[in-house]
């Protein structure tokens, strides 16, 4: 307890439409808007990098 949290902070603007909807979800699934949010993130990340390891066998 008390130790650095190894992740970083980043704040977004986005339509209220869009907060509800993920606040709408996350309630859903127990979880935070945080979690949620981070979670889709990891998977666009993880989706770019397969892109672009396939557009360098293209090569």
């Amino acid at each position: 307890m008390g130790g650095k949290r190894k992740r970083e902070l980043i704040a977004v603007y986005i339509p209220k439409e869009k907060k509800v909807a993920l606040e709408a979800w996350a309630t859903s699934e127990e979880r935070s808007v945080s979690w949620i949010v981070a979670k889709l993130i990891d998977r666009a990340l993880d989706s770019r990098q397969q892109q672009e390891e396939g557009s360098d066998n293209d090569k």
